[in-house]
């Protein structure tokens, strides 16, 4: 399926694995260029340069930094010359989240850093360019941590975070939906990839491995992809009606119907 995407400019944040860099590949399957930003250098440099590979005839442009977004000024700097490389911007996927190791009031402190106000920043710094993109949105990567209660103590902060991220989705998508910029959130469940937390949890701790695979009604976990799948079509013109939405990626986790 053509979702029209050929020609449009977007930036990832935490695109060089997993979820990230499953969306990466695919808006750059459909012909967009994309500007990611990652911790890791050499995760950055290979999601670059599979891009450029990709668009050496089709004139995709690709650009990475790597950094930590909780870094102001250096989430300002990469926004600014991401945006310059790719002459513009019209889809924003602010996908970055960290699971905070400290307990007690820092946890709560690294939450509100790493699943909020990384956010915010982003969409400030965004709004002014959307507002002259084509078909402009944003789409945030949330959780279903944001509506379950019987979440891990290490968990707190991070599921009232994500709570806290789909109503700050749907009250821009209120108040910039007549500028015509879109806003939504997807919130996966538990998704596997080589690497990645629950990669991490099936060596580490089986248990919680198995009873996370059996909380799906579909039996097992999701993948980076079928996640990819729903952003990028909510990104597409395809989607155009479509705003202030939170989509559950969750193979049926969660067992309650999604007003």
């Amino acid at each position: 399926m053509d979702l029209g995407l050929k020609g449009r400019r977007a930036l990832v944040t935490g695109g060089s694995r997993g979820i990230g860099r499953a969306i990466v590949d695919l808006l750059a399957a459909e012909g967009a260029s994309v500007a990611i930003c990652a911790r890791g250098e050499a995760g950055v440099a290979a999601t670059v340069a599979a891009v450029t590979a990709r668009g050496a005839e089709s004139g995709i442009k690709a650009y990475g930094e790597a950094f930590d977004v909780r870094n102001e000024s250096a989430l300002k700097g990469w926004f600014h010359r991401a945006s310059d490389h790719l002459g513009g911007v019209d889809i924003v996927v602010s996908n970055v989240s960290t699971r905070p190791s400290a307990m007690g009031m820092q946890m709560w402190h690294d939450g509100f850093e790493s699943d909020i106000l990384q956010h915010v920043q982003l969409t400030e710094l965004a709004l002014p360019l959307l507002k002259t993109g084509v078909n402009p949105n944003i789409v945030f990567i949330a959780s279903i941590a944001s509506v379950m209660t019987n979440l891990p103590p290490h968990e707190e902060a991070y599921g009232a975070m994500k709570a806290a991220l789909i109503n700050y989705t749907g009250q821009l998508a209120a108040r910039h939906a007549a500028a015509g910029i879109r806003v939504n959130a997807v919130s996966p469940g538990p998704i596997f990839f080589e690497g990645g937390e629950w990669d991490i949890n099936r060596i580490e701790r089986p248990q919680l491995f198995a009873a996370a695979a059996r909380l799906p009604a579909m039996g097992r976990l999701g993948t980076p992809a079928e996640v990819a799948n729903a952003v990028v079509f909510l990104t597409s013109s395809a989607a155009s009606y479509i705003t202030g939405a939170n989509l559950r990626i969750d193979g049926g986790a969660i067992k309650a119907s999604n007003f």
